[in-house]
């Protein structure tokens, strides 16, 4: 199955090295949990837009020491040729392509001491559609434990796993992605929280995404 273009970033950034982020780092998922503060929206406000996201990102000075914001290259398309399978979910998801899109988006990305990375991704929508959407995305990645992404001509197992979620915002959902690489086993965590009319998601190394969630979440203002 091959992917669509609106879904690669997706599938990237919850199973292979170089999505949201430069590379990936060994760590240990968290525990398996069912239990989510799930909030059905009360009201239905409008997304926003890009420009109003961008100043709620996480910043170098949010993180503290250690940390190297990623400056991307203009044009660069690192999901060009991805593709999954063993996954019928993950394949159904892939065929719908676009319309699993959010309103607005802003994202940016960070190396930890050159080694470890977080990226993180700001959605906008509808909280009805966020709602449904993050959990749909989440459901699919997380409905088989195990199936193979190809990047170019290189098969990579994944093995997903639910993780345990703070009780932040409005909706949580977490798991970990762990990837059998020629280098070795690596393991990242994907992590959203939505507040209102916006969705927090970071990707990376357990330990980072587990440490700065809070503070991601606690940029956005509350009653958006």
């Amino acid at each position: 199955m091959r992917i669509s273009t609106g879904t690669r970033r997706w599938m990237l950034a919850a199973a292979l090295c170089g999505g949201l982020i430069t590379g990936c780092s060994s760590g240990s998922g968290g525990g398996d949990s069912d239990e989510k503060a799930q909030a059905r929206p009360a009201t239905d406000s409008k997304p926003l837009a890009q420009g109003a996201l961008r100043p709620l990102l996480l910043t170098q000075a949010d993180l503290g020491t250690g940390y190297l914001q990623v400056q991307e290259k203009p044009g660069t398309d690192k999901f060009g040729d991805v593709s999954v399978q063993g996954c019928p979910s993950l394949e159904k998801l892939g065929q719908r392509g676009d319309e699993m899109m959010f309103a607005s988006k802003a994202e940016t990305s960070f190396t930890y001491d050159t080694k470890a990375t977080l990226g993180e991704e700001l959605h906008s929508d509808r909280p009805s559609v966020l709602s449904s959407k993050l959990s749909e995305l989440f459901g699919a990645y997380t409905a088989c434990p195990t199936y193979t992404m190809t990047a170019g001509d290189t098969p990579i197992e994944v093995k997903i796993a639910k993780s345990a979620t703070p009780k932040l915002g409005d909706e949580q959902f977490a798991y970990t992605s762990t990837m059998e690489l020629p280098s070795g086993a690596q393991v990242l965590k994907t992590m959203a929280v939505r507040k209102g009319n916006v969705a927090v998601m970071l990707v990376g190394a357990p330990a980072l995404v587990d440490r700065h969630i809070e503070a991601a979440v606690g940029k956005v203002p509350a009653g958006r």
